[in-house]
């Protein structure tokens, strides 16, 4: 439960770390390294970008931030509560394009080869995989059993077990490697490893050292395996100025403050499509996404719930998303591009700057808090009762909800790993904490949609998950049935059944 944001049972536990009784908004600390300009100065309408920011905020969209930076001038660095832009974000799969940009900066020093053999790395591997060479794993071609299916079954198998490495070189073999498009993550974990292999220190060191520290990033935490090996495919968490850097770093060709970090020939070939990633025309390089149609030309790193950094090149154009579970750029970015004026400046407009500025710090700021209806009487019913659940994938003993009034409630939810407490917002505004176990804020909101059914709505504040927990009550409160939902379909809906007990064993 303890291993991975991607699996259940440690999102669970991540949704009940004890609560603080709220975080307020906050001005987010500008970057001093990065240049900004009025978005009329680059040919960017202000007033277009209002109305977005306007949008996304009225209609509490699932966008934690959008940034925009064009000719290297950051003109839109808008957040959205309950994000405040004041730490680093969950940016879920984008981590396998920062991964493929150290396998380049690896590849550049002589430490890696592009056609290289993994058996080289991995000598006891099957014969099987005597084939499968660095860029295979880059583009997710190894021929390996893995992304096939629907989900990320392979991804779940790895991070239950006890070397994540070990599990992806024991895949068994699909089909010859450089054939076939899979998604596959522990594909990605593998490149990880061979960065450390090969360079002697962790992948995060290596990082630091040549891609973050040069860059000015100062905050980034990457959770790692078992053995200690950074998770390739996820899980990296970074601000989204920062993801911008990385942006504007392959938009340079690989420099940044007249340093060549990552060479202009890798991140040509990284961003160029090597195979077919969708039936839409959607192309993969190495680990980046390229666009078809209209927005041909785009590159893309991608995690799931709405993380992105998007490039485009034809317009000097960087653009990062952070979302709450669900993606939702497909109705942003025509919208968002369609703010683009001219290549070069266009008449200034400091009535739609101001405006802007407006919807900027307004997106910052709670929701009004709402009236709190009086308790049914099944809460006082089920009260402080502690309920055992079956067996689930979530990791999840045992719960208890306490309704001391209409405004006191909290919830408690016993793991393998311990129990733990959270308060919840019966009106409307969530409660937070930062003590978690990921270390992600959380924040619940609570109410009852029927006189038996108390739903509950989790945000991992700075992460990609967001889930609702409708908690049905049986006749008398002897029982309960808890459904987990995940809005942006990436969990599977799961209901367990609890019962009533008086005391509750996490093992």
């Amino acid at each position: 439960m303890l291993k991975s944001f991607a699996l259940p049972g440690y999102l669970l536990v991540a949704m009940v770390a004890a609560l603080s009784l709220g975080c307020g908004p906050s001005t987010p600390a500008m970057s001093s390294d990065w240049p900004t300009s009025t978005p009329e100065e680059q040919g960017i309408d202000s007033e277009a970008l209002a109305d977005l920011v306007e949008r996304i905020d009225l209609e509490n969209l699932p966008v934690d931030s959008l940034l925009m930076a064009r000719n290297g001038s950051l003109v839109l660095d808008a957040y959205f509560y309950p994000y405040l832009g004041d730490r680093s974000h969950d940016v879920a799969s984008v981590t396998k394009s920062i991964t493929s940009t150290l396998v380049g900066i690896a590849v550049d020093e002589g430490l890696l080869e592009i056609d290289q053999l993994i058996v080289s790395l991995f000598p006891d591997i099957d014969a099987s995989k005597h084939e499968i060479e660095l860029r295979h794993l880059l583009s997710m071609t190894s021929g390996l059993a893995c992304g096939y299916a629907p989900g990320e079954q392979e991804l779940f198998e790895m991070i239950g077990s006890e070397n994540f490495v070990e599990y992806a070189l024991d895949l068994p073999v699909a089909v010859a490697p450089g054939m076939t498009f899979a998604y596959c993550s522990p594909g990605s974990h593998l490149l990880s490893a061979m960065v450390a292999q090969v360079t002697g220190m962790s992948t995060l060191e290596f990082a630091r050292e040549r891609l973050f520290g040069p860059l000015g990033i100062v905050e980034s935490i990457w959770p790692t395996d078992p053995q200690g090996v950074p998770r390739g495919w996820g899980d990296l968490q970074l601000h989204p100025r920062d993801m911008a850097k990385i942006g504007q770093l392959f938009l340079d060709g690989g420099e940044w403050n007249s340093t060549q970090i990552v060479s202009a020939e890798w991140v040509a070939q990284a961003t160029r499509t090597v195979v077919a990633g969708g039936v839409d025309g959607t192309g993969y390089g190495y680990q980046w996404w390229i666009l078809p149609g209209a927005f041909d030309g785009i590159y893309e790193a991608r995690g799931r719930g709405g993380q992105a950094i998007s490039v485009w090149p034809e317009n000097e154009l960087v653009v990062v998303f952070t979302g709450r579970g669900v993606d939702v750029r497909g109705d942003i970015t025509p919208l968002l591009f369609a703010a683009l004026k001219s290549a070069g400046a266009i008449e200034p407009n400091p009535d739609g700057n101001a405006r802007l500025d407006a919807a900027i710090a307004q997106a910052l700021k709670p929701p009004a808090a709402r009236l709190i209806p009086e308790l049914p009487t099944t809460a006082d019913l089920m009260s402080s009762k502690l309920y055992r659940l079956d067996d689930n994938p979530f990791d999840t003993r045992c719960v208890l909800l306490r309704f001391d009034s209409a405004s006191d409630v909290a919830f408690e939810l016993t793991t393998t790993s311990g129990t733990f407490e959270m308060r919840v917002g019966m009106d409307g505004v969530p409660r937070f904490s930062d003590d978690s176990p990921t270390g992600i804020p959380v924040g619940l909101v609570g109410e009852w949609t029927s006189p038996n059914v108390f739903l509950l709505l989790y945000d991992e504040v700075a992460g990609p998950n967001h889930l609702r927990i409708e908690v049905s009550v049986g006749e008398g409160a002897d029982s309960i049935d808890l459904e987990f939902r995940d809005p942006g379909g990436y969990f599977p809906t799961t209901t367990v059944q609890g019962t009533v007990v008086l005391s509750c064993d996490p093992a």
